[in-house]
């Protein structure tokens, strides 16, 4: 890079880091609900989208210095600061207290939960992507039935469930496998676990796996409270484009969850 442009360049990363200042989020930790969507840095609406990113400023550094490999770390360590703020940043306490309360009733039900405030004009949605009930099942721990096909772990479930009609329970979770018995319509049997791949679940009775059925095919009707979830919140606030950002939570030895910003 030629010495007339380096003035240039370091005022591009001025402006940057002016333009779309934000509060770097701390590294990923487990906080509470009453943490989440909090902001940061300040404690100020965040009014500048911070959509630049690390990535975004090692590709600015690499452009603006493809031999000056000082420079190009400045000006990428520059973008890179001006960026990765919280959605929280954004949003107001009145919207933050709505959001915290969708946000532990899609954990406590598993259900996708949305949010308005007609006061700030944001909204938001909590969406389920996955749950989890406990460690892997290990086989080693079940006894099959005679002809169902055993395999190494299952995921957890625990609880009732019951058939919406007659179908068929499989010796493999396929629907390739031997037909080894029938659930009737309405009949219950506890869920031993899900296959990891496919889902289909484990059916116990009287002590023992008898079968697969297919998730689809059966309804839960109590089942276990789940120890974790992966959620999405996602937030449209005025005047700026939606954001969306990815949790893990899990519940701790008081049964209060506890998030990490996936």
């Amino acid at each position: 890079m030629k010495t007339t442009q380096i003035p240039a360049a370091l005022a591009m990363a001025g402006l940057i880091a002016a333009g779309a200042a934000a509060p770097v989020p701390a590294l990923a930790q487990s906080k509470g609900l009453g943490s989440l969507f909090s902001c940061e840095g300040s404690g100020k609406k965040q009014e500048g989208g911070a959509l630049i990113g690390a990535a975004a400023g090692a590709f600015l550094g690499s452009k603006l210095a493809k031999n000056e490999k000082t420079l190009g770390a400045l000006v990428g360590a520059a973008a890179g600061a001006a960026a990765g703020s919280y959605i929280g940043c954004r949003m107001q306490s009145t919207d933050t207290a709505l959001a915290q309360q969708a946000t532990k009733k899609a954990l406590e039900t598993g259900v996708a939960q949305t949010w308005n405030n007609p006061r700030t004009g944001a909204s938001g949605r909590i969406d389920v992507v996955s749950s989890s009930y406990g460690p892997p099942v290990d086989s080693r721990n079940l006894r099959f039935a005679s002809g169902v096909q055993s395999l190494p772990s299952y995921d957890a479930l625990g609880g009732q469930y019951a058939a919406g009609k007659t179908v068929n329970l499989r010796s493999s979770p396929s629907t390739r496998g031997k037909v080894v018995g029938k659930l009737t319509a309405g009949q219950t049997f506890d869920g031993l676990g899900s296959a990891p791949t496919g889902g289909w679940i484990l059916v116990g009775q009287n002590g023992y796996a008898v079968g697969y059925v297919a998730p689809s095919l059966v309804r839960p009707i109590q089942t276990a409270a789940a120890s974790c979830r992966v959620i999405e919140a996602s937030v449209s606030t005025s005047g700026q484009r939606p954001a969306a950002e990815r949790y893990s939570a899990c519940r701790d030895t008081r049964g209060e969850w506890q998030l990490t910003q996936a």
